[in-house]
């Protein structure tokens, strides 16, 4: 139940954030962060009031299954950005954070760091337009429009009963998606 919760929290989140980017180009990437943050807190002071029948939350749970799966996609390729420019994964983030934070001119990271950790930034936010066309897409073929599906995941972030809602359904999804991964055991003859 813990899993499932904090699995459709990260799945929520994740397509809120890709879902909600604008389609400027920032100078850095702690910029766009800055300012999905901004857009999460005002998503969720404008919560909709939205009424889920079960049919749509199934939907719904297709939809972020699908987004789930595009997240993940789109997840290998920033890392494969990342270190066909020579950075490895931890140096990235250390960067990145210390840009965040201010430390933007810090020296404790080469020149040469920095000119990957660019020209990755660079790579990745060419990136982000793919990505969030992916996520519309796979939100729609699941049935659902972009809008809906994000005024559902806003109210979700703040309606327990439609988060139990959502959940009961992804777990019915998951659980079939189980069985049907799991090998036909076959019987041991008898004697």
């Amino acid at each position: 139940m813990i899993n499932t919760l904090k699995y459709l929290s990260a799945i929520l989140l994740a397509v809120a954030l890709i879902g909600c980017q604008n389609d400027s180009n920032e100078e850095n990437t702690q910029q766009q962060e800055t300012q999905q943050q901004g857009q999460l807190g005002q998503m969720q002071q404008e919560v909709p009031d939205v009424d889920v029948s079960d049919e749509e939350a199934a939907t719904f749970a297709d939809a972020a299954m699908s987004a789930q799966q595009v997240q993940m996609q789109a997840q290998k390729k920033m890392m494969g950005i990342i270190q066909e420019e020579g950075l490895d994964v931890q140096t990235y983030q250390k960067i990145a954070q210390s840009q965040q934070m201010g430390q933007g001119d810090s020296t404790q990271f080469s020149e040469s760091e920095m000119k990957k950790f660019d020209a990755a930034t660079s790579s990745m936010e060419k990136l982000q337009s793919e990505i969030r066309d992916s996520v519309t897409k796979a939100v729609e073929d699941a049935g659902m429009e972009m809008q809906r599906f994000q005024d559902i995941s806003r109210a979700a972030q703040q309606d327990s009963a439609l988060q139990m809602q959502i959940q009961k359904q992804i777990r019915n999804k998951m659980g079939g998606q189980m069985q049907q991964q799991q090998p036909q055991q076959q019987q041991p003859p008898q004697n």
